[in-house]
C-alpha cells in the first residue's frame, strides 16, 4: 500500500466507525422499533462493516494477520446485526446470535500488537453483555430497555472508536519512521 493511500484507508475507517457511534446514538431517541430508529442502527451497522473491512486491510498490512482475520470476523457479526433489522422492527432471535460471530472476533483482534493490553483484554469484555441478551433472548425475559443491551451496543461502538484511534496513532508513528529512514 502507498502512503496516501494509507493515509486515506486510515481517514475513512476512522470516518465508518465515528459513523456508526454517531448513527447508533441518533438511532436512540427515536420510538423503539420506528422507522427512524431501524434506519439509524442500520445505517450505523453498515458503517461498522465498511470499517471493519478497512480495519482488516490495514492491520494485515502491518503484518497483524491474525487480528486482521478478526477484524473480517467483525463486519460478519455487525452484518448479523444488520440482517436482524427491518424498517420498523428488530427480530430479537437472529440479532441475538450476533454474540457467535462476535467471540471468536474479537478474541482473534486481541492479538493485535498495535493495541494496548487493556484495549486487547478490554475488547473481550464486550463479549459479556451480549451473553446476556442472548440469554435473555433464549429464556424469553428478553426486553428492549434491557440494560444489557446498552452496555452491549454502546460497548462495541467505543471499541470501534478506540481502535481507530490506535491504528491513527500506529499510522502516524509508521509515517514519522519513513520520513527517518
Amino acid at each position: 500500500m502507498n502512503r496516501k493511500e494509507t493515509d486515506l484507508l486510515i481517514k475513512l475507517l476512522i470516518v465508518g466507525y465515528s459513523l456508526n457511534f454517531l448513527f447508533g446514538m441518533l438511532g436512540s431517541f427515536f420510538e423503539p422499533q420506528s422507522y427512524g430508529q431501524m434506519t439509524s442502527w442500520m445505517l450505523g451497522d453498515s458503517m461498522a462493516i465498511f470499517a471493519s473491512v478497512l480495519a482488516s486491510r490495514y492491520i494485515g498490512f502491518r503484518g497483524q494477520n491474525i487480528a486482521a482475520a478478526g477484524y473480517t470476523s467483525f463486519g460478519i457479526a455487525y452484518g448479523v446485526s444488520f440482517a436482524s433489522s427491518a424498517i420498523n422492527a428488530v427480530n430479537e432471535e437472529k440479532m441475538a446470535t450476533i454474540i457467535l460471530p462476535l467471540v471468536p472476533a474479537v478474541f482473534l483482534i486481541s492479538f493485535c500488537k498495535i493495541f494496548p493490553g487493556w484495549l486487547r483484554f478490554g475488547g473481550l469484555l464486550i463479549c459479556i453483555p451480549f451473553f446476556l441478551m442472548y440469554k435473555h433472548v433464549i429464556q424469553g425475559t428478553y426486553k428492549h430497555e434491557d440494560l444489557s443491551n446498552l452496555f452491549a451496543y454502546v460497548g462495541i461502538q467505543v471499541l470501534g472508536l478506540l481502535w481507530s484511534y490506535f491504528m491513527y496513532k500506529d499510522n502516524v508513528k509508521q509515517k514519522s519512521n519513513e520520513k527517518n529512514n
